[in-house]
């Protein structure tokens, strides 16, 4: 392997001192325009490339952020965690992506890195209050994805979010106005806040729609959850016109569960899920879904983590709502023309 060329090696070719080749990469005094251009000419033989760690350390420019994920086995964080990387390194940030897998020592290792390693900010990812409540007592900024401080307190974080509640309650009110009445509920459970939220829209469509029939039942977001409830669910021989998932990995055990019992989506059960991933696009049918702007989220984060951290001074929290929308594709079909 070619050996790359130093600071050292720079100054030797163009006969000054390496002090003289750092002020001219730094621009941080006054250096002659002879002395330049023998600097430049040196550089451009040498294919002399600095070492932004180096500068970064020179000038106490370096951040790094950690952000945390409960696993990466699905692609929900993934398409969250890429572009807040992306955006975050293009402008000279570090990204350092820690995997509790929701284990409680894995979670107290990576609090514990926060302390022992000089982290500048936090982005947390769907967490449970007991972690936000940790984190928040780190002195840098925390940054909340996918989680709503209902509590108050003495919590110092920012929050981004969509409106859960509002995200269900549409969705499900989407699948009644298409004529469904019947309608099987898969939650991600009673632990993570998001799924909390999207249930007390479910409920609040309940007590308005006495004429609809929900069936609701405790998944955990994995596509084996959605394959196994729905599957038992048809066993029983019950009788549902529409699936509806509180994500698409569980929509997408659903619709295979559907499928292996010889029915037929959208013709004889409709399924509709919840995040728009992008594999909800290549699936067959096509998935309908609400679409949680992953994307945007991400760079939404990347963008406030960075101003928190150029601008210590700023302590007013910020709690910040993405809107979401329905995306309609070929999974749902409309059973009763509304007179």
């Amino acid at each position: 392997m070619e050996k790359q060329s130093t600071i050292f090696d720079v100054a030797k070719l163009a006969n000054v001192a390496p002090s003289t080749v750092s002020r001219y990469l730094n621009s941080s005094s006054y250096v002659s325009n002879e002395t330049k251009k023998k600097v430049k000419m040196a550089i451009k033989k040498l294919q002399y490339r600095p070492s932004r760690f180096a500068t970064n350390l020179r000038t106490q420019s370096m951040f790094i952020v950690s952000v945390i994920v409960p696993d990466l086995n699905w692609e929900f964080y993934g398409e969250i965690v890429d572009p807040l990387s992306i955006y975050a390194t293009l402008r000279g940030i570090e990204v350092i992506v820690n995997v509790t897998h929701d284990i409680e020592k894995l979670k107290q290792i990576t609090f514990d890195f926060g302390f022992t390693r000089r982290i500048d900010g936090v982005v947390l990812c769907t967490p449970d209050l007991k972690t936000v409540e940790s984190f928040s007592k780190l002195s840098v900024p925390v940054i909340v994805i996918d989680w709503e401080n209902t509590v108050g307190g003495d919590i110092e974080v920012d929050t981004i979010n969509i409106d859960n509640k509002k995200a269900a309650f549409m969705a499900i009110n989407y699948l009644y106005n298409k004529g469904h009445k019947k309608i099987l509920v898969i939650t991600g459970g009673n632990k993570i806040q998001s799924s909390l939220e999207r249930f007390k829209g479910i409920r609040l469509f309940s007590d308005r729609h006495e004429d609809a029939k929900i069936f609701i039942f405790d998944g955990d977001f994995t596509p084996n959850s959605g394959y196994d409830i729905t599957k038992t669910f048809l066993q029983k021989n019950k009788t549902i016109t529409a699936v509806f998932a509180f994500n698409d990995l569980m929509a997408f055990g659903a619709l295979n569960a559907i499928t292996e019992n010889g029915l037929r989506v959208p013709n004889d059960i409709s399924i509709m899920g919840f995040d728009n991933s992008f594999i909800s696009n290549y699936t067959f049918p096509r998935l309908t879904t609400v679409d949680q702007p992953k994307e945007k989220i991400g760079i939404t984060a990347a963008q406030l983590i960075i101003d928190k951290i150029k601008s210590p001074k700023e302590k007013r929290n910020k709690d910040i709502i993405i809107p979401f929308s329905i995306i309609e594709r070929d999974s749902v079909k409309e059973i009763v023309k509304w007179l």
